[in-house]
């Protein structure tokens, strides 16, 4: 889109992807979108085709390598929460003494 000087409008790549989905999420057409967002509906389709190429999986897994995949992602989460857990009773204990103190003062 041109702006009054004549200079090509330069967007943020949030804006981006916030119009693209908007136009997924109301169903509606890219050219009502776009007059909706004041953008040009040329602009939103290049914006669209360039997300939904970046968006795709390079290739799909077969089941096992998938559930491998989760295996591990879910591994890595139980460790993350046990590190999280020991941090929150380190923490706790380090407050119980300090008020423990305070009230015995």
């Amino acid at each position: 889109m041109l702006t009054k000087n004549g200079r090509s409008r330069q967007y943020e790549e949030t804006f981006k992807q916030a119009a693209v989905d908007f136009v997924s999420k109301n169903g509606s057409s890219v050219e009502v979108a776009a007059a909706e967002l004041g953008i040009e509906a040329s602009d939103l389709r290049v914006w669209q085709r360039k997300l939904n190429a970046r968006n795709k999986p390079v290739k799909a897994m077969g089941g096992m390598a998938q559930l491998r995949a989760e295996n591990e992602a879910l591994r890595n989460q139980i460790t993350h929460l046990q590190v999280q857990w020991d941090i929150l009773k380190t923490t706790l204990g380090v407050l119980s003494t300090t008020v423990c103190s305070r009230d015995s003062a």
